[in-house]
């Protein structure tokens, strides 16, 4: 399903005013900024709109394991070491 940007932009900066220790705080925040509206696309649209995390990054970041299972998916490690560069304050 797509949504405006309008509806997911105000989680954008919801997200990026948030403290945050790191990749799946700023997961488990957006998820909940979300609601209903939280998928793998929208997780991968708030991550480049609050921390201008690349587009090949935002999506390696939908493999996350919560969205899904499988042989792909990421651990919460891995989506640490994989958006660190974006998350330093």
């Amino acid at each position: 399903m797509m949504y405006a940007p309008s509806l997911l932009d105000p989680a954008a900066e919801s997200l990026k005013l948030t403290d945050f220790v790191g990749a799946t705080d700023v997961a488990r925040e957006a998820r909940t900024l979300l609601g209903e509206r939280f998928s793998s696309v929208t997780f991968m649209y708030v991550l480049m709109r609050a921390f201008e995390v690349e587009y090949a990054a935002a999506c390696d970041a939908a493999r996350w394991h919560e969205f899904h299972g499988g042989p792909r998916a990421l651990s919460d490690a891995d989506l640490e070491t994989l958006l660190a560069p974006w998350l330093v304050r």
